[in-house]
């Protein structure tokens, strides 16, 4: 996504829909800094082992294949929730992986498809639980309060409907115990971890200015040490290249011609057709990016893109990045591939209809006087 997001910068400023002088205007620093303290925060949780462990703690206690799904599940979700989608895949389906090895009569495809949607569409009851939450979070200007009564029953509606899809995917089946190595708790980063996560909440909630969880992650990058020097920052990287390159994307005949808004209008039920449809096609962080600025003004069609990104999450396997992520973790060595994605884009196309089913229903409801 990064050297996408570059080209795309690149082109905009080549061609001139963008120029140079607009650069420093079409970053948004807020945003920029929020992504870097919540990217340290997750440095220190997986440098202590903290979550690692919690994860382990839970899906040890598991004796049979539908309870590691739910399980998996419920864990998966509520980690995304705490540090984004993406790591909560990294840290759980590799211990889900670790039940192959001791039983090799499971199969743990339909266990780590489950996963990735539980990473999309329960992860998201947060703003850290997604990068497109946070940026929508704070472009929408939501309060809290208005962010947790929108996407509350949202991520409720389909937990319930990631857990029913659990018997159709995943065969029964007895489990011993998976090999466990000891997961040693650093305390110094874990805390740093919980504290920086507190920090960015009470940032994002306004209770704090800005700068002070991002004065607490330049400090916490000390504890790292020479890793430090190993931390991923390109999500940073990837949106203030989004920034300037999606704008000139907008301002382009292409997007004009292909923009989802004129063919599902305004609405904030327009607005979330749009973003899952667009999500299908370009990812739904660049899809919250381009639709954004249409929506400046109006709450509804800020909660109806929140809607459409996170169910576009769902569907093809470029939707989000977690897909690829957990297609990745789980593919990787193996040569028979077609069962993997034969269960993934049952699953995720069934969850994205289910997504925009519930979408619609909320949104009517949430309308009436």
């Amino acid at each position: 996504m990064l050297l996408a997001g570059l080209a795309l910068a690149a082109l905009s400023l080549v061609t001139g829909w963008v120029t140079v002088g607009e650069v420093p205007g079409l970053l948004d620093p807020h945003v920029l800094s929020l992504f870097f303290v919540l990217i340290v925060a997750v440095a220190c949780a997986r440098r202590s082992g903290l979550f690692a462990r919690g994860v382990r703690a839970v899906l040890s206690r598991v004796r049979t294949s539908r309870a590691l799904a739910l399980a998996a599940v419920l864990v998966t979700g509520a980690t995304a929730a705490l540090v984004t989608n993406d790591v909560a895949l990294l840290l759980v389906v590799p211990f889900t992986l670790a039940f192959e090895a001791a039983a090799p009569s499971f199969e743990a495809a339909g266990v780590v498809v489950l996963e990735i949607a539980a990473a999309n569409v329960i992860g998201c009851l947060t703003p850290t639980g997604t990068p497109q939450n946070l940026f929508l979070f704070v472009r929408g200007g939501f309060t809290a309060g208005a962010f947790l009564r929108a996407q509350g029953p949202w991520v409720l509606g389909m937990a319930a409907a990631t857990s029913a899809a659990i018997p159709l995917v995943v065969p029964a089946r007895r489990l011993p115990a998976p090999p466990l190595g000891r997961v040693n708790v650093e305390t110094a980063p874990a805390a740093a971890a919980v504290t920086l996560l507190a920090l960015e909440l009470l940032a994002i909630f306004a209770v704090l200015p800005v700068w002070v969880p991002f004065a607490a992650a330049l400090t916490s990058l000390a504890l790292l040490g020479r890793d430090a020097f190993r931390v991923d920052f390109s999500l940073v990287g990837v949106f203030a290249a989004l920034f300037v390159g999606v704008e000139g994307l907008r301002r382009s005949p292409l997007f004009g011609l292909l923009d989802p808004l004129r063919l599902f209008g305004t609405s904030p039920s327009g607005f979330m057709l749009s973003g899952a449809l667009l999500s299908q096609a370009v990812s739904n962080v660049p899809a919250a990016l381009l639709l954004s600025p249409a929506a400046t003004g109006s709450p509804g069609a800020f909660t109806g893109l929140l809607y459409g990104v996170n169910a576009g999450g769902c569907g093809t396997p470029v939707a989000s990045l977690a897909n690829l992520i957990g297609a990745r973790l789980y593919l990787e060595g193996r040569s028979g591939r077609r069962r993997f994605w034969t269960v993934f884009f049952a699953v995720s196309f069934g969850l994205l209809a289910a997504a925009l089913a519930l979408s619609i229903l909320l949104l009517k409801y949430s309308q009436r006087p």
